[in-house]
């Protein structure tokens, strides 16, 4: 459970979200990554050397350029699902809540 717990929280920062979904349609170099999520360059390599540790992400240098892409696109089946939840559980709050009032 510890190991799972470890790797979710690569999840749970908003930035580095931001940083998985600009890979989403394929392998990308720093300067794009920023350019797509108006992030800061030094933001974005932070996010990806912490995405590579976690092997969430891996670089693949071409020529003088490094790419970085998703290693499994199942990835983003996991966040859906997290994001599907998350809104279940937010109809569910407003639904008690206006039935309270």
């Amino acid at each position: 459970m510890e190991a799972l717990a470890e790797y979710l929280k690569v999840f749970s920062e908003p930035n580095r979200l931001a940083v998985l979904q600009a890979l989403r349609d394929g392998p990308l170099n720093v300067t794009a990554v920023v350019e797509t999520t108006g992030l800061s360059q030094a933001l974005v390599s932070k996010h990806l050397k912490l995405l590579t540790i976690a092997r969430v992400v891996q670089r693949r240098p071409v020529g003088s350029l490094v790419f970085y892409e998703v290693i499994d696109q199942a990835v983003f089946k996991l966040l859906g699902l997290a994001e599907n939840l998350l809104l279940t559980t937010r109809r569910h709050q407003l639904d008690a809540l206006a039935a309270i009032l």
